[in-house]
């Protein structure tokens, strides 16, 4: 089995390397790639989403998040809203000139979709996507872990 992990490391590899042109590719028109897009994706879904809510979901440190938050913020693509109710958190919002990047964002997520998963299975896509989540699982929890110690 260890001796597969070449091979496994080389195709996720690839495959990031792929969806990140793809992405990028499709998204030239707009100020935003594949670094920015899950979030424009997650606000657009969750108007009024925390940084901590984010945080958990996509599963990036905070101050990555800030980083991207800040970036979307100066191209006027979200908003930041203190909550009412608790001024410690930050609600956040996308601005009507980043719709359209959200829509596009949809588009491409199925046609890359489409395309990775052409003249597979269906059950053996729903099989390959449970596999990929329990290993990000394993791997999650590994790092966390180490980060917490830390």
């Amino acid at each position: 089995m260890k001796e597969n992990f070449p091979d496994l490391n080389r195709y996720v590899s690839i495959m990031d390397r792929l969806m990140k042109m793809y992405y990028d590719h499709g998204l030239a028109d707009f100020e935003i790639g594949w670094g920015q897009q899950f979030y424009v994706e997650y606000i657009y879904d969750h108007p009024g989403t925390s940084a901590q809510e984010m945080v958990k979901y996509i599963r990036v440190d905070k101050a990555t998040l800030t980083k991207v938050v800040k970036k979307l913020v100066q191209i006027g693509y979200i908003k930041v809203v203190e909550d009412e109710k608790d001024r410690r958190i930050k609600r956040l919002y996308l601005t009507d000139l980043a719709v359209p990047a959200a829509k596009r964002i949809k588009e491409i997520h199925n046609s890359f979709y489409e395309t990775l998963c052409k003249d597979i299975p269906p059950e053996d896509v729903r099989l390959a996507e449970k596999t990929i989540e329990n290993m990000v699982e394993n791997i999650n929890r590994k790092i966390w872990h180490r980060m917490e110690e830390s």
